[in-house]
Parts: structure tokens; sequence; C-alpha cells
């Protein structure tokens, strides 16, 4: 097929999702390096961003239990709906790991190298997940819809 994006809304939506969502991974994981040097204002500042991750991962991942791009992608075809079963029971553990995530860093007390150095690899595990997962997301809506989306 020769369609644009735009004449899928789909598209353009979980595009969207993804380079926000990639956005705020983006701008959390440049700021490691500086929280992998110490100082007792890393934490916060990691809590935070954290947080916005998993609220841009939250809303995200309701669109979809409402309906949407994986629900019309199985419409289209039917075969796709035991991946998109599994792609939905992916979001509990996705959250949980953030969720997790957050919680170790709030219970550093006094901030070390080494709890950034850890948090650090443990942020880029989930991210890692994350992206298997929207890539997942992006192959179960091309083949809905025969097509193939460029994320440009």
């Amino acid at each position: 097929m020769n369609e644009t994006c735009g004449e899928y809304p789909y598209f353009e939506h979980l595009l969207a999702e993804h380079r926000r969502l990639n956005q705020l991974i983006h701008q959390t994981l440049k700021a490691l390096p500086e929280w992998e040097v110490g100082g007792l204002e890393w934490p916060p500042r990691l809590i935070e961003n954290l947080t916005a991750i998993r609220q841009e991962m939250a809303r995200h991942f309701r669109e979809e239990a409402q309906g949407g791009c994986l629900e019309e992608a199985v419409a289209h075809c039917p075969s796709l709906s035991t991946e998109v079963l599994h792609i939905e029971a992916e979001h509990g553990r996705l959250l949980a790991d953030i969720d997790d995530l957050i919680l170790k860093t709030k219970r550093i007390q006094q901030p070390t190298p080494r709890d950034a150095h850890a948090l650090g690899q443990e942020l880029r595990a989930v991210v890692n997940a994350l992206r298997a997962h929207e890539a997942q997301e992006t192959r179960v809506i091309e083949r809905g819809f025969s097509r193939h989306m460029n994320d440009a």
C-alpha cells in the first residue's frame, strides 16, 4: 500500500507517543553521567524524571487498554490477537519495574556514585525492555495495516 501515516491516525498517534516517551527517557539517560559523579542533588531529579516516564507509560498503556491502535490492528488482522494479548500483559511488569526504580531511589539516604551507577544500570535495563515493547507494538501495527511505519 502507498498510504502516508496521516491517512491512518493510529500511526501518527503511536509514533507521537513513542517520541514523547523516548524524549523523557533520553533526558533522564543524558543526565546519568552527572549523577554518577556524586552529589546530593541527583536523587530528587532522578525521581522527578522517573515519575514523568512512569506517568507517560501509564497514560500510553491506559489508552491501549481502552482500544485504539492495537485493537484496530487486530480488527484488520485477527491473527495478531495473541501477540496483542502478550503486549498488553507486559504493561503491568513494565510499570512495576519503573515503580521499583522510583522506590529504590527514594530509599537512598546518602547518595553515592555507586548508587547512581547501580540505578543507572537498572534504568538502562528497564529502557531496553520498554524499547523492545515499543518495537513489538510497531510490528503489530505494521502487520495489522499491511504498511511500514517510518519514525522520521
